[in-house]
């Protein structure tokens, strides 16, 4: 079947991050330790029903307060000390365009939260600045790969079959996800492995 429409997912393959540096920037701001910091952000669910849209952004910031808080700090210092941890991979933005270029659809597919994603658009990376043709992100799609509902979200948004969508994810969970689907979908990290994915549906080669 031919591939009409590509995802991308975000971290691990449009942008690398590391949630012990949001956990060490949280301490930092709050006056604990790393430990506690993850705790209660990543170990106690807390960061999974943000980004799945069970919580909104005040009552995660007022949740990390209540629990962590030794002193009064504004949302807009949690959300950027849980954010500050991404970075680009390089020569991904030329791989969105050259995939572009073929005349496929180009999606952004991605497990995130609201406080997450404003601050990567607040940093202007060039991944981040393309002009996806669709945008699902869990927080707003009510569900997080890989449940089948945001697959299905991203189904209609693409607005062609699922046997017509290539999906690259960095977990092998949501790959098998997407593949349940129907969707052809491989399990790669940005950069070379991506392109090597790429390479062998023939989609890079059609950009030249």
């Amino acid at each position: 079947m031919r591939i009409e429409f590509v995802y991308f997912d975000l971290g691990n393959v449009l942008l690398s991050f590391d949630p012990d540096l949001a956990c060490r920037n949280l301490a930092e701001l709050l006056l604990v330790s790393g430990d506690e910091a993850k705790q209660v952000v990543y170990e106690s669910g807390l960061q999974h029903r943000f980004e799945s849209g069970q919580v909104s952004g005040d009552q995660f910031a007022r949740e990390v307060c209540r629990l962590l808080a030794r002193k009064p700090v504004p949302d807009a210092a949690v959300f950027d000390a849980v954010s500050d941890m991404f970075e680009p991979i390089p020569a991904m933005r030329d791989v969105l365009d050259q995939v572009r270029q073929t005349g496929r659809g180009v999606g952004l597919l991605s497990n995130t939260c609201q406080a997450h994603w404003e601050w990567i658009v607040r940093q202007s990376y060039p991944v981040t600045a393309f002009d996806f043709d669709a945008t699902i992100l869990s927080f707003e799609a009510g569900s997080m790969k890989p449940d089948s509902l945001i697959y299905e979200v991203a189904e209609r948004a693409a607005a062609v079959t699922a046997e017509q969508i290539l999906f690259l994810d960095d977990r092998e969970e949501n790959v098998h996800g997407a593949r349940l689907r129907g969707w052809q979908a491989e399990q790669c990290l940005g950069g070379e492995q991506a392109v090597q994915v790429l390479n062998r549906t023939g989609l890079l080669e059609e950009a030249l």
